[in-house]
C-alpha cells in the first residue's frame, strides 16, 4: 500500500486494541502495519474534513462592512489606543 517515503515511529496503545488489531488484519490477511496506517490515514483524513468546517473561510460569510478606511495602517492606534 505504502512504500516510498515512510518514517519509522513509536506509540503505545493498549493491548486490548493491539489484540482486536491483530485479529482484524489476520482476517483481512495483511500486515498489522498495514491496518494502523490504514485507519491513521481514515482517520487523518475524518480530522481534516472537520478542520475544513471550522476553517476560517467562514468568516468571510459574514459581510462586515463599515469600520475605519485605514485600519490596517493604523492597526496598533486601534488596538492599544
Amino acid at each position: 500500500m505504502y512504500t516510498a517515503n515512510m518514517i519509522r515511529t513509536q506509540i503505545y496503545i493498549p493491548s486490548e486494541i493491539h489484540e482486536t488489531a491483530k485479529m482484524l488484519a489476520a482476517r483481512d490477511d495483511r500486515s498489522i502495519a498495514d491496518l494502523y496506517r490504514l485507519f491513521i490515514t481514515k482517520g487523518i483524513a475524518n480530522e481534516k474534513k472537520t478542520m475544513k468546517k471550522n476553517s476560517l473561510a467562514s468568516l468571510s460569510n459574514l459581510n462586515i462592512s463599515g469600520g475605519p478606511k485605514d485600519l490596517s495602517k493604523n492597526m496598533d492606534k486601534y488596538l492599544y489606543g
